[in-house]
């Protein structure tokens, strides 16, 4: 069984680099040649000396600078260093600012040349991959630490869900394919893989929590299309508006990425309550052979519901985090409670996360429905060291 999941698993990679490729020779696809300034050149840099933090004032414009010296660490101007001004202040009153850079920092920079060959270089952001994959490796360490051989199991799920979402997902809507559709694929195969994984091949408990899990989903998408259509959603944030102007490879539709966010947001949630409930009902089921698929049905019931308040609160919670500088900000512009909650970008929050609340709430009935019915016979459970005999999970009688 082991070395099936193993095959099936490697399938389902192959499987999503089979399905990219096709998406990127569809001769549908929306993408055109993007410009290229030849004088503009973005490359890499390392502080080497910091001086000095001065304000300037042009108008109503306050903006603070910090004087660095930067060594360029790749392309065509490597290992040459210029002195420059770096930008704190991100906003014209400045009142928001940018931590000053460090000697040792690692930025962006883009060199610049005009016609008469002078070249000026701005320092644009600090590089922070390295710490983002400090963390990565870190959390990483942490599963395996705490999950042992199960945190390894947890970790190739990740790695599943992480290969699927880039290559299906993202690669797929940026290549002009249908966002919904491509949202659904990528579920299915996240679901599939990960379940298979953590649940030690195919048997009754993963189908259950996979049919339940996909349910769940697809309730919280369908919900959220209804929901935004009502409430005439556009899914154009301020700052998709503001990275829109300067798009010219692609169009995007915006509605159906609203469904893309929240497919990927409930997929989680959906999938720790398919699979918590299906696994106490095999449980209970082990125990006791002799119970019926109705008790099995109720006893599923009452388990999901102890779920379904920290579950749901987890979702809202993670969405009210994610918009709480911006509901502040709106506070703080002397806005109502009322105005704040019809700004599109606060409402399609709160409709993403009451919709994948709803996903959640019917992954319960779903998945508990589901095992009663592939469980509503009376089955003997022998219990070995891992819940085996000879590769079989139960024998019925």
């Amino acid at each position: 069984m082991k070395r099936i999941c193993i095959i099936l698993i490697l399938l389902l990679m192959i499987n999503c680099f089979s399905i990219i490729s096709v998406f990127a020779e569809d001769e549908n696809l929306t993408v055109t040649d993007n410009s290229y300034d030849e004088n503009v050149i973005d490359t890499y840099g390392k502080i080497i000396e910091t001086n000095g933090v001065t304000e300037t004032v042009t108008g109503t414009v306050k903006d603070s600078m910090q004087e660095v010296t930067v060594v360029i660490t790749e392309g065509e101007y490597e290992g040459e260093e210029f002195t420059t001004n770096y930008s704190l202040s991100y906003d014209v009153d400045g009142k928001i600012l940018a931590d000053e850079l460090d000697v040792g920092d690692k930025v962006t920079v883009q060199i610049s040349k005009d016609a008469d060959g002078n070249i000026t270089v701005t320092v644009m952001d600090v590089v922070r991959f390295n710490y983002i994959i400090a963390l990565f490796i870190l959390f990483l360490l942490s599963i395996i630490l705490v999950g042992q051989k199960k945190g390894i199991k947890a970790i190739l799920g990740l790695v599943l869900t992480i290969i699927v979402i880039y290559l299906v997902m993202i690669k797929g809507i940026f290549n002009g394919n249908n966002a919904i559709w491509n949202s659904i694929l990528s579920a299915v195969l996240i679901i599939l893989g990960t379940l298979i994984i953590i649940g030690d091949g195919i048997n009754r408990k993963v189908i259950t929590a996979t049919l339940g899990t996909f349910g769940g989903v697809l309730s919280a998408g369908i919900i959220a299309i209804i929901f935004n259509s009502l409430s005439k959603m556009t899914g154009a944030s301020e700052d998709a508006i503001q990275l829109s102007i300067n798009m010219t490879r692609i169009n995007f539709n915006f509605r159906d990425l609203l469904f893309s966010g929240i497919i990927v947001a409930a997929l989680g949630a959906c999938m720790d309550v398919g699979m918590s409930i299906a696994s106490s009902l095999d449980e209970i089921k082990m125990k006791n052979p002799e119970i019926t698929g109705k008790e099995l049905f109720e006893s599923g019931m009452n388990i999901g519901r102890d779920i379904i308040g920290t579950m749901s609160n987890t979702l809202i919670l993670a969405y009210v985090g994610g918009s709480l500088t911006l509901i502040l900000l709106f506070m703080a512009c002397d806005m109502s409670l009322m105005e704040i909650l019809n700004k599109e970008t606060i409402a399609e929050q709160i409709i993403s996360a009451l919709s994948g609340s709803m996903g959640v709430i019917f992954t319960v009935p779903i998945t508990s429905f589901v095992y009663s019915i592939l469980n509503k016979d009376k089955v003997i459970y022998r219990k070995s060291s891992d819940n085996k005999i000879a590769g079989k999970r139960s024998l019925k009688i």
